[in-house]
């Protein structure tokens, strides 16, 4: 398996993905192959793990990558390209990949960037792209599936959206320790990856983590693993939002949770209360209490610390037809 990943807005966001990536292929695998065109960015190596620095020519996989990954492959690994931005849109570097991954950014401009490696391609199979620095899960996905599917309607979305990582993350996974929040996201990539290579034509968009089998093992698989940090990362970019006029959007909704009977209670804080479906952790029809709440309008919805949610029928309102 040869899998290349390039920045479609950027460099730094790629690398964390193929770095993710290959440790993943190594912990599975038992041994992966790092390939990268920076030797000063070159992170630590390690027993399963082979990380060289190869430059590409100016028009793509040259001979000295090519032999590089030829050796891989022959040794039996598989091979992670770190590819500097714009690489993917080169004659021949598509072709040359079993899965080619052009790799997004969190705002619009990214989406819209990104967009042009589709409409421009040519003749080349078009990347996949992954959607990263996108917190919440399946929901996540999910909207940066549907963006990318307004913008570019032939494009190709990996059933996995990359969460924010944190700046220890970033350090253990660049020191060969990574985290177990890490590596459980390193583990939905490689699933990704690899259903991208079993069905290169995708059918229905469904996030992994929204295809479990029975609703226990959905809210295992989808459980919010972010860290607080995250957490008020995320909601202090909903906050600016709000307070220049940009929120919540009709995206930030659509995949939202559901309160129905809700009415609000005190703790340390606002929160929340009723009962709630769609949520990626809890059971559906569940009495459930949210996290603080830091943004609502009192009517329709409301932003806690932990995820935005859909407000349908106050404590009281008949609900004849609610789930």
């Amino acid at each position: 398996m040869v899998i290349g990943f390039a920045g479609a807005t950027g460099r730094t966001d790629a690398s964390h993905a193929a770095l993710l990536a290959a440790r993943t292929i190594a912990m599975v695998e038992g041994r992966a192959t790092l390939l990268l065109d920076d030797p000063a960015a070159a992170p630590a190596g390690d027993e399963t793990l082979d990380v060289m620095a190869v430059r590409p020519t100016g028009r793509g996989i040259g001979p000295a990558l090519r032999s590089a990954i030829e050796a891989s492959r022959g040794e039996g690994r598989s091979v992670v390209l770190d590819l500097a931005p714009g690489l993917l849109g080169r004659t021949g570097v598509r072709a040359f990949l079993d899965v080619s991954v052009a790799v997004v950014g969190p705002h619009e401009a990214d989406e819209r960037r990104a967009a042009g490696m589709v409409r421009d391609r040519g003749a080349d199979p078009a990347p996949w792209y992954l959607g990263c620095r996108r917190a919440g899960g399946a929901p996540a996905a999910a909207r940066f599936a549907s963006a990318m599917a307004e913008l570019a309607p032939n494009a190709r979305v990996l059933p996995f959206a990359l969460p924010p990582m944190g700046r220890g993350e970033a350090a253990a996974l660049g020191g060969s320790a990574p985290r177990g929040r890490t590596l459980r996201s390193g583990l939905l990539l490689l699933a990704a990856l690899r259903e991208a290579m079993a069905s290169p034509v995708p059918a229905r968009f469904v996030p992994l983590e929204a295809a479990a089998l029975d609703e226990q093992e959905r809210i295992a698989v989808a459980a919010d693993v972010r860290s607080l940090p995250d957490r008020l990362r995320d909601l202090a970019d909903d906050i600016e939002a709000v307070e220049a006029g940009f929120g919540p959007t009709q995206a930030d909704l659509v995949g939202a949770p559901v309160l129905d009977g809700w009415s609000y209670d005190a703790v340390a804080s606002p929160i929340l209360k009723g009962r709630v479906s769609g949520h990626p952790c809890i059971a559906e029809g569940h009495r459930a209490r949210t996290s603080e709440v830091f943004l609502t309008d009192r009517a329709t919805w409301a932003r806690t610390l932990s995820r935005w949610y859909v407000l349908r029928a106050p404590e009281g309102a008949p609900t004849d037809g609610l789930h």
